[in-house]
């Protein structure tokens, strides 16, 4: 398929319908504040509503079925933060950036695309004659403060908003109400002003629900941190990532962050995902396979730059990461 950029606008729903589609699937406008796209491609079916609230959250719902593996790319500019649930099959995900990860299975997300980025989205065989939904909630982050009634946004979007990779986000298992808030969206059967003012409503209530899931996964995974350790343990990770290629030992990480080495280890994989050494072999082949991508220099060279000073042993952990050989890349 060719690339497509959904955000809300009509324009971006012309391009899906168009080009996307190849086909004139009409855009039809329910509300003058929302717009709807539904597609039939050789037996892959589907729908796709974009509204924009009164509040400031643009909000996207899709429902899809495929009745083949089937795949698609995003173009994605810099945008808003992004509250994403998925329900339904499993959705592999990759982009132009060499991340990774999956949507559906009953999760949601947390993230904000910093830079343009090439997402190619992918379903195999197990999701032939299911239905997957989707549904999306954008907004800046100084409109979600106001909302909030808060000068700073909570830990765990801050950290996405002042992160400086491509795409940072923070995932978490759907619970029992954002489900119900999901097909209420999806189901909604309103017309006029009643419709936007529900769909505003539940846009609100499934933000807030989101945002407190994830405060509370987190104080569940890290009680024993305190706002100060936290900041520490940010500090640990800049100072790691700042020392890619001769990274610190434990004791030393800990010393310069001020921590003790079980609170650093403990803590690390408890608010960043990994243990500490784990995730800089991560950020080292994610760097690699941007620089591959760029051709800036060949396979050898790359190796040495992220702190590998085997090729072999560089070109297992490539593999293993990301599925394809380092010399393919690029």
């Amino acid at each position: 398929m060719e690339a497509m950029r959904i955000d809300g606008s009509e324009r971006d729903l012309e391009g899906f319908a168009v080009g996307v589609l190849q086909s004139a699937a009409p855009i039809e406008a329910p509300t003058p504040f929302e717009r709807r796209v539904r597609w039939d491609l050789r037996g892959n079916t589907g729908f796709i509503i974009a509204s924009t609230l009164r509040s400031g959250i643009s909000l996207a719902a899709a429902r899809c079925r495929w009745e083949r593996a089937s795949g698609m790319a995003v173009d994605h500019a810099p945008m808003m933060l992004e509250f994403v649930l998925s329900r339904g099959p499993l959705m592999r995900v990759r982009s132009s950036d060499g991340d990774g990860y999956s949507l559906g299975g009953g999760t949601f997300q947390i993230g904000q695309v910093k830079k343009p980025l090439r997402l190619v989205c992918e379903w195999d065989e197990s999701a032939i004659g299911q239905d997957q939904d989707n549904l999306c909630l954008a907004i800046d982050g100084r409109r979600l403060c106001e909302l909030l009634g808060a000068k700073v946004l909570p830990a765990p979007l801050e950290r996405i908003v002042a992160h400086a990779g491509g795409y940072p986000r923070a995932a978490q298992a759907m619970s029992p109400p954002l489900y119900r808030l999901l097909d209420e969206i999806l189901c909604c059967d309103g017309r006029g002003a009643s419709r936007q003012l529900y769909l505003e409503a539940k846009g609100l209530e499934l933000m807030a629900a989101m945002v407190d899931l994830l405060e509370e996964g987190e104080r569940a995974a890290s009680p024993h941190l305190s706002q100060q350790d936290i900041a520490r343990l940010e500090r640990a990770r800049k100072i790691l990532l700042g020392r890619m290629v001769d990274p610190p030992t434990l004791p030393e990480l800990a010393r310069h962050a001020g921590l003790n080495e079980v609170k650093l280890k403990e803590g690390f994989r408890a608010v960043f995902g990994a243990p500490v050494f784990a995730y800089l072999r991560n950020h080292r082949l994610d760097e690699a396979h941007r620089l591959l991508r760029q051709r800036a220099c060949n396979v050898t060279e790359v190796a040495q730059r992220v702190g590998y000073e085997n090729p072999s042993k560089f070109a297992a952990a490539f593999r293993k990461r990301f599925g394809v050989s380092p010399s393919t890349v690029g």
